[in-house]
């Protein structure tokens, strides 16, 4: 006998004696590639165990958003049956994606598209190529991935990865190795802007390759243990712009590096998370051996909350900060902010090197709409149907770079700056989040500015 979640719990709910109800059987539905093992490791309930009435709707909808979690899905779907015996029967009905990709790719070269348009936004500055992505390789969220890039830089990249190598399904395994060439690459950071050099010669050429181990802990806790090494040499143009490139004054450097990065992830959803909160500590020595030319250690920590305030409204407020030993470190090297998500809103235009940083970033949004929209006219039912969720934002972030190098030309280092506006995020399906904001910095800069990736 089949009856509506709210139903069923209102009828539970008029016997006394029904504290608990047991779990009969669970079903899955939809899961053509994805192997039922695979979706069974992500529930915190199996047949037989017994729910309190009282959190089943709860438990059902925070199983629902775990699975969700795996990327392997457009959407998810839960459902509840009675059966004659009074147990319970759950059911989950998926919309896998589509997960052998093969396509061309056009993308920009460098930070975000803003920092793009300020350079004059050239097409030379693009990459292009092709990327085969199996996102779901033998139906066990096995991940292969081969780019071969050209344009701005030339690489080849290949990656391998498997979250579930033993029977338990906790240890993981991931591989890389990439080759890259580039004839433009930036030297030096001058007022807060990469100062970059072309050439018709080769600038940088790099090999690299690294294997992640991990270890994941019940569902929430994950540590992972990365071994990496690279080789890249420069063109001695680059030496006599910045003799500090790399260490010694020399064109070529090799290391290897070590990182232990320890994760604790109890968000609703990881594309773009509206409830929940993330906590992550990653230890990073460069240089093992004794012939390595780069020689530094650094702790970066990070954690971010998620707040349901009702009535569709959300709050979100992430702090990240960074410490790194007190020695020199080649240019090459040296990553502060402006790059990805470490950056303070409004200033997309500018890179602030430095050893240390703080970083705060907040943000109120609310949920204007949130839909599946169908497409009856595509055939192929994992284009069809597209979830689009539009969240008007509010943000104000603030941040702090310290850096203490001999030769220092840029301005917004060694000091607080402050960043706020207004924005607008469009999420859809494949996980793509797309964000527009209008920033206001401290410097009383108006503009707007396009980002394209998770917020955290």
């Amino acid at each position: 006998m089949r009856m509506p979640i709210l139903t069923l719990l209102t009828l539970l709910a008029y016997h006394a004696s029904a504290q608990f109800i047991r779990i009969d059987s669970i079903l899955f539905k939809g899961n053509e590639k994805t192997k039922n093992q695979i979706l069974i490791r992500e529930l915190d309930f199996k047949p037989g165990d017994s729910i309190a009435i009282n959190t089943l709707d709860t438990r059902l909808e925070f199983n629902r958003r775990k699975l969700m979690n795996t990327n392997l899905f457009i959407w998810v779907k839960a459902d509840l049956n009675q059966l004659p015996n009074g147990r319970l029967k759950i059911s989950f009905e998926f919309l896998e994606q589509w997960y052998i990709l093969g396509y061309p790719i056009f993308q920009l070269a460098d930070r975000n598209l803003n920092d793009w348009w300020s350079r004059g936004h050239d097409l030379n500055r693009s990459i292009y190529g092709i990327h085969f992505i199996h996102n779901n390789f033998q139906g066990r969220n096995e991940k292969l991935m081969i780019k071969a890039e050209t344009g701005f830089t030339q690489k080849l990249d290949f990656t391998y990865s498997n979250p579930y190598l033993d029977q338990k399904k906790t240890v993981g395994l991931a591989i890389n190795a990439s080759y890259s060439t580039s004839k433009i690459i930036p030297y030096k950071t001058k007022n807060d802007t990469l100062q970059y050099l072309t050439d018709e010669k080769i600038l940088r050429e790099r090999w690299a390759g690294g294997i992640t181990l991990r270890k994941r802990f019940k569902f929430y806790d994950l540590q992972t243990l990365e071994l990496k090494y690279a080789h890249t040499i420069v063109a001695d143009t680059i030496l006599k712009l910045n003799p500090n490139y790399f260490a010694l004054n020399t064109k070529e450097q090799n290391f290897t590096q070590l990182l232990y990065t320890y994760s604790y992830d109890f968000r609703d959803l990881i594309a773009y998370p509206l409830r929940g909160r993330k906590f992550d500590i990653t230890l990073n020595k460069v240089g093992i051996l004794p012939a390595d030319q780069v020689d530094f250690w650094e702790i970066t920590g990070a954690m971010a909350y998620f707040f349901d305030l009702g009535s569709k409204f959300f709050l979100t407020t992430q702090v990240k900060g960074k410490i790194s030993k007190n020695t020199d470190i080649p240019y090459a090297n040296i990553r502060g902010l402006g790059y990805g998500n470490e950056i303070v809103r409004g200033y997309e235009l500018n890179v602030l090197d430095g050893k240390s940083y703080f970083l705060n970033r907040n943000t109120v949004k609310f949920q204007l709409l949130n839909k599946i929209f169908k497409l009856p006219f595509l055939p192929i039912k994992q284009f069809n149907q597209i979830p689009v969720a539009i969240y008007p934002t509010a943000f104000y972030d603030f941040a702090y770079v310290s850096n203490n190098f001999s030769e220092n030309e840029n301005k917004l280092v060694n000091q607080w700056i402050f960043g706020g506006g207004l924005g607008i995020d469009v999420v859809t399906y494949y996980n793509l989040v797309c964000k527009f904001g209008f920033p206001i910095t401290n410097g009383n800069k108006i503009g707007m500015v396009i980002g394209i990736g998770r917020e955290f």
